[in-house]
């Protein structure tokens, strides 16, 4: 902040933040251009693959935890546990193949929306 870029820095308002702003979008829109960002395909897919896993363990865990709770009230253990835990073991793969099946249709609609950014582009050009 001792390069004058500070929030108190000159009477332009701000302006130097704006222009820093159009700046990034405008690296970002080029780099978009070239075929995709740098490294997006490979962060979406650790986001989808973590959001997966913590699907996985969110319906295993808690479908234990309901089974333990009943074979504690009802006095069945562990009975109720194992059939909760199978019913947590077809939810998470239930999840799995949703999760996989919207990923798939997104990136089906950002293929189809950047084939008709081109061809539009195609047309002015």
């Amino acid at each position: 902040m001792t390069d004058g870029d500070g929030p108190n820095s000159g009477k332009e308002g701000g302006s130097g933040l704006e222009a820093r702003i159009e700046a990034a979008r405008r690296r970002g829109k080029r780099g978009r251009g070239r075929g995709g960002s740098s490294g997006g395909a490979s962060a979406s897919g650790i986001g989808a693959g973590f959001r997966i896993a913590t699907e996985m363990v969110a319906a295993i865990g808690i479908s234990v935890g309901i089974g333990l709770a009943l074979d504690s009230w009802l006095g069945t253990k562990p009975w109720l546990m194992l059939l909760f835990i199978v019913l947590g073991v077809v939810t998470a793969f239930y999840n799995v193949v949703r999760t996989g099946k919207e990923l798939e249709r997104r990136r089906k609609a950002e293929k189809d929306a950047q084939a008709g950014e081109s061809a539009r582009a195609e047309r002015r050009g």
